[in-house]
């Protein structure tokens, strides 16, 4: 298809597979390899090159390849993705947000920044601010008049009730809920099933139910 801009993707594991299929399916961007130092120059994921480490970005962006895309996942610690993400954007690309066609996005009030990820079936509801960064996993939810941090990953099925806040670089794992009106601080880990109904501080890892 004639016009679409080129990309890069930073990462070959699986987030990076949800990534390109989304990519694909957007129909605006051409995916013109993947940089990974643990993968084996001239490999391929799902039909995509592996071109090599990330020290080929500044001759990418030279030859014309403007665009990149954080293509790793996160497991409780955001600082990979950060770090990338800071690389890429120090090294001239643009990191625009990709939000999935099965994704349901309000346009109503809603501020969606560079780097956010939103994935299918995921719904973002009127008034919700979504910082740089941002993962908006599989089937999560977050509920309108939220504001979601920078570096932060909502995990697949997750749930940010309205009027929730989510600090920086924290991590919501899969099925947790955030009922109403909540703050969680930046750094701040809630584990997969989690039910947080308390506020939380900064740098706190918490599982089952919260109430403190």
């Amino acid at each position: 298809m004639e016009g679409r801009e080129k990309i890069i993707l930073l990462g070959g594991g699986g987030h990076s597979k949800v990534l390109a299929e989304l990519i694909r399916l957007s129909g605006k961007y051409e995916i013109m390899g993947i940089l990974d130092s643990e993968l084996e120059a001239g490999a391929t994921i799902c039909g995509i090159t592996v071109l090599g480490n990330d020290e080929l970005l500044p001759g990418l962006n030279v030859n014309g390849i403007k665009n990149a895309c954080i293509a790793v996942g996160s497991v409780k610690d955001n600082r990979k993705r950060k770090k990338l993400y800071e690389l890429v954007r120090s090294s001239g690309f643009y990191v625009p947000y990709l939000i999935h066609p099965q994704a349901i996005v309000s346009q109503t009030d809603t501020d969606i920044s560079e780097g956010v990820q939103i994935m299918a079936g995921a719904i973002v509801q009127a008034g919700s601010i979504i910082g740089e960064n941002t993962i908006i996993n599989t089937g999560a939810i977050v509920e309108h008049d939220c504001t979601i941090g920078k570096n932060v990953h909502i995990c697949p099925g997750a749930v940010v009730c309205g009027g929730s806040t989510i600090g920086d670089n924290s991590f919501i794992g899969a099925g947790a809920t955030v009922i109403q009106g909540i703050e969680i601080g930046k750094d701040t880990v809630v584990g997969a099933g989690a039910l947080v109904h308390k506020n939380l501080t900064e740098g706190v890892l918490v599982k089952g139910a919260h109430t403190k």
